[in-house]
């Protein structure tokens, strides 16, 4: 197992495992109808049992191939944490887009080779994007800035 593609296995498994536990809680939930006339727990089912086929697919030649151990990089992870605490604590005060900004500086932070002009142009794209998909595309309600509520 110490020679083994360890990162494919585990999140393989983790496929696996979300994927067979939203088929089984959709399953039990809601109603599956049948295939001429579905019901509202059909399609998610069907989306867990793919998923779950799908990590097998990536767990199951995991074991037969070498790969690097997994070394976990703590700085990412905690700025990545951080970087969704912020949007959490910032979305309703601050507002989408400068929540959204402050995200993704506090995450970019755990990139070494991004410069500070490199971090606020992708702030400001990311924002961007993220104004573009849930104000004009989905027509969310959320404040958009901290003036907007």
């Amino acid at each position: 197992m110490l020679n083994r593609d360890v990162r494919d296995i585990v999140g393989g498994l983790a496929m696996v495992a979300i994927g067979a536990f939203m088929a089984w809680y959709a399953y039990n939930e809601y109603d599956m109808g049948r295939l001429a006339r579905m019901g509202p727990g059909f399609f998610p089912v069907s989306l867990g049992i793919i998923l779950s086929v799908i990590g097998l697919f990536i767990t199951i030649p995991a074991f037969f191939r070498p790969g690097s151990p997994i070394k976990i990089e703590f700085k990412t992870l905690i700025a990545v944490f951080l970087s969704i605490v912020v949007f959490a604590f910032l979305l309703r005060t601050a507002g989408l887009i400068l929540a959204t900004m402050a995200a993704v500086l506090t995450s970019s932070i755990a990139d070494r080779t991004i410069t500070w002009k490199g971090r606020i142009i992708l702030a400001f794209g990311v924002a961007g994007v993220t104004w573009g998909v849930f104000i004009l595309g989905l027509s969310m309600i959320i404040p958009v800035w901290p003036w907007s509520h």
